[in-house]
């Protein structure tokens, strides 16, 4: 086995236990402290994957960096182990085949989104200026948004938002001749929310990250997780100031049935997200702002004591679970050390007359 797939297989084994211990313990903090902020629920997904990304790498510093005779017989011993058979090479496909597919639906959809926004026509000004409130006018001047219409014939594909240095809005042509104002007023705010909050770069971090560990079951729930909270996190910035909770609920139905449940590319963020769309609705019918509570200073600080805690912990221990996983043994040459026999006793020395 050569360097480079023993740290790809170290990484991915102490990835398969870690990575549900920061999923099980954002979980329980979010049970034990309810009715937060949707933004703070998606910022404490995001940090558990981020940690749940980063404590494997974590681990193999401090496998790599504990002893050079160690890391070097602990890679023969391992070699010695699983080379022989070949289980190296099928581990390794097994774990890298989901990451690669979800690499590829990540880079399709890219394309698929550049393809969509030459097809599409710029929306001019004057029709925005006649239709939105001038609150969202200043934000899209502010951020330097850029809305397009697709044509009717992929009318079912959107809307939803892409790009993070150049953002633009792609909006069905149905929803400029609705009948209803507030459905586009809804879908522009909506997006304009992701783009405020930098959703998108978020977004494409987390599926960077989330790419190697698509084997995992977890990843698919921290996923999902973090969809919802995105998408609710956005709600909260149109249900209230913008559009009634109930009014802005419906829309979102009405968004749903225009587009006949048709999903966004893989890598943009859409407002009639089927996966979350109950949910969100009814925490829209729900909606009270009393009821969310905010996180203090303090709580702050202790969540990333805690967070610093945990990746310790889990550098600690990422060694002895390798060992333990992989059934090593101890080094020969620490075994050596151990069983030196202790020097001869000097010859005795002559006689003196």
């Amino acid at each position: 086995m050569s360097a480079l797939e023993q740290i790809v297989l170290w990484w991915f084994l102490n990835a398969t236990w870690e990575l549900p211990v920061c999923f099980i313990c954002c979980w329980l903090f979010l049970r034990f402290v309810p009715n937060l902020a949707a933004s703070i629920r998606h910022a404490l997904w995001l940090a558990a994957l981020t940690l749940g990304f980063l404590a494997p790498f974590g681990t193999l510093i401090g496998l790599w960096g504990d002893s050079r005779t160690m890391s070097s017989d602990l890679g023969l011993a391992m070699a010695a182990r699983v080379n022989g058979s070949g289980a190296s090479h099928l581990v390794l496909l097994i774990i890298a085949a989901p990451a690669l597919y979800r690499a590829f639906l990540l880079l399709r959809g890219g394309i698929v989104a550049s393809r969509l926004t030459g097809r599409a026509t710029l929306v001019e000004p004057g029709t925005l200026e006649s239709v939105l409130p001038k609150d969202l006018l200043l934000s899209i001047k502010r951020y330097k948004v850029k809305i397009f219409s697709t044509p009717s014939a992929i009318s079912d594909c959107g809307p939803f938002t892409c790009g993070v240095r150049r953002p633009f809005i792609l909006i069905p042509a149905t929803l400029f001749v609705s009948s209803s104002r507030r459905t586009l007023v809804s879908v522009v705010a909506h997006e304009l929310a992701h783009v405020q909050r930098r959703d998108m770069l978020l977004h494409l971090l987390s599926e960077i990250m989330l790419a190697p560990l698509a084997y995992h079951p977890f990843s698919y729930w921290l996923r999902s997780r973090l969809a919802e909270a995105r998408e609710m996190a956005c709600d909260a910035r149109v249900s209230g100031p913008i559009l009634p909770p109930t009014d802005y609920a419906r829309c979102l139905l009405d968004v749903a049935e225009t587009l006949n449940d048709r999903a966004s590319p893989f890598h943009a963020l859409g407002i009639s997200e089927s996966a979350t769309l109950e949910h969100r609705i009814r925490a829209l019918i729900t909606f009270s702002p009393s009821r969310f509570r905010n996180l203090s200073a303090w709580n702050k600080c202790c969540l990333v004591l805690a967070a610093w805690v945990l990746f310790l912990v889990l550098l600690s221990s990422g060694r002895k679970t390798f060992l333990w996983m992989s059934a090593v043994p101890e080094p020969r040459i620490r075994q050596q050390m151990l069983r030196v026999p202790p020097p001869p006793p000097p010859p005795p020395s002559p006689n003196r007359r």
